[in-house]
């Protein structure tokens, strides 16, 4: 008897629950003072903002100041590496070659090369033009530059200068070295440098070159 009545008081006690629930959620309706959310919608903003730049004219403002910039860099880019000009002549050898940190595989998993084996580029490139590297504000460099050879066997590199002034004035193109990619690789400390395939190095020459007076 005591049993069955825990049972039944159980089940009295799942059905006010039952109740209660169905309760918690009647609509008692809305109490107290209800505000409209007042936060601008974010793109609207932004739209609104450059609605306003637009207007004002600062839009146009800032397109003309970002090319402005652009062509700035582009006349003349931003110097990588300011070196002086050679004083006297200096060779020096500089070695390609570098050593594998990881196996190299092919498309199909197999290794041609395994992490250690030292790799010398040249053996593998038909590179076989000059390299010269000047400072494009040097008339004595440029001059010098130019007639080291022509364009077939020769690349004109400028550590500083503006290359589409130098292109046009000489009806020739001049490389620039962008953020001394060329001066940091090769070890460049002077210029001019002219750089050479002697197999199986590269042959870097600094040449001092005069002043053109004026």
């Amino acid at each position: 008897m005591v049993r069955r009545a825990w049972i039944v008081g159980g089940l009295s006690i799942a059905g006010a629950a039952l109740v209660a629930g169905a309760a918690a959620s009647k609509d008692f309706g809305v109490y107290g003072t209800l505000f409209p959310v007042t936060e601008p919608d974010f793109l609207q903003e932004i739209i609104g903002r450059f609605q306003t730049m637009e207007e004002t004219g600062e839009l146009k403002e800032m397109e003309r100041a970002m090319q402005a910039r652009t062509r700035e860099y582009i006349d003349r880019p931003t110097v990588g590496a300011l070196l002086p000009p050679a004083e006297e002549y200096r060779a020096f050898e500089f070695d390609p070659s570098i050593t594998l940190d990881r196996d190299l595989m092919d498309q199909n998993g197999t290794v041609f090369a395994k992490a250690g084996t030292r790799v010398n580029p040249l053996a593998y490139s038909g590179f076989s033009k000059r390299i010269v590297v000047i400072d494009g504000d040097e008339e004595a460099q440029v001059k010098f530059a130019l007639s080291e050879g022509n364009e077939i066997d020769t690349l004109i590199v400028i550590a500083k200068g503006a290359p589409l002034d130098l292109s046009n004035n000489h009806g020739r193109r001049f490389w620039f070295d962008q953020q001394g990619v060329i001066v940091a690789r090769f070890g460049l400390e002077y210029l001019p440098s002219v750089i050479t395939r002697a197999d199986p190095v590269m042959l870097i020459e600094e040449i001092p070159v005069e002043k053109v007076t004026e």
